[in-house]
């Protein structure tokens, strides 16, 4: 008479198997896929706030009205604001005069790093100087190396900003989006890097 073969299981596979049944017992795939979810929300609503930036007091008229500031005369001022103000690195800017040229600074037609006071720098540049129509791009070189730095998926990690303060969920904006036509008279153009 044939003996009938007993089929032992070692611990460890039996440990395996509980711990499978568990899994899917407590939805385990579920739960995984629902804090990953949350996790990218997080990170994507992290990465597109601006953060708050205090701006310096102004004088205001007993009417509440603020005081137009005067401008240089046939001048454009290009002002740079950052949220980093203790970093000691230089904010940089290009200005783009077309398309082929946008992004690649090596062929702007004027590109300038200054040093920011108390979280903002600014530029005069001469309107005679600047063509009908052009971009700006800016940022703010925490570490002085002279590139914007990057992280993951080419995603900068240093602040920048760009004219008309354009912005895009996913890359950077289009060249159109950031187009400026010069101006008949003196302007401030503001940009936030962040």
């Amino acid at each position: 008479m044939p003996n009938p073969t007993i089929k032992l299981t070692s611990p460890e596979k039996r440990r395996k198997g509980q711990l499978k049944r568990a899994w899917k017992e407590s939805h385990g795939t579920a739960l995984l896929g629902f804090a990953l979810s949350i996790l990218v929300v997080g990170l994507v609503l992290i990465w597109f706030s601006p953060p708050k930036l205090e701006g310096p007091d102004l004088e205001v008229y007993v009417d509440g009205s603020v005081p137009a500031p005067e401008l240089p005369e046939n001048a454009l001022l290009i002002r740079v604001a950052t949220d980093q103000a203790v970093s000691t690195g230089p904010i940089r800017i290009a200005i783009y005069d077309s398309l082929e040229s946008f992004g690649n600074p090596d062929k702007a037609i004027i590109k300038d790093a200054l040093q920011p006071v108390d979280g903002f720098v600014v530029w005069e540049i001469d309107l005679d100087f600047l063509p009908d129509e052009f971009s700006i791009a800016a940022f703010h070189d925490l570490d002085n190396n002279g590139v914007l730095n990057r992280a993951l998926l080419n995603a900068p990690v240093e602040p920048y900003g760009f004219s008309n303060n354009a912005r895009n969920l996913f890359g950077p904006p289009t060249y159109d989006q950031t187009l400026v036509t010069r101006p008949t008279e003196p302007r401030v153009i503001e940009i936030r890097v962040y």
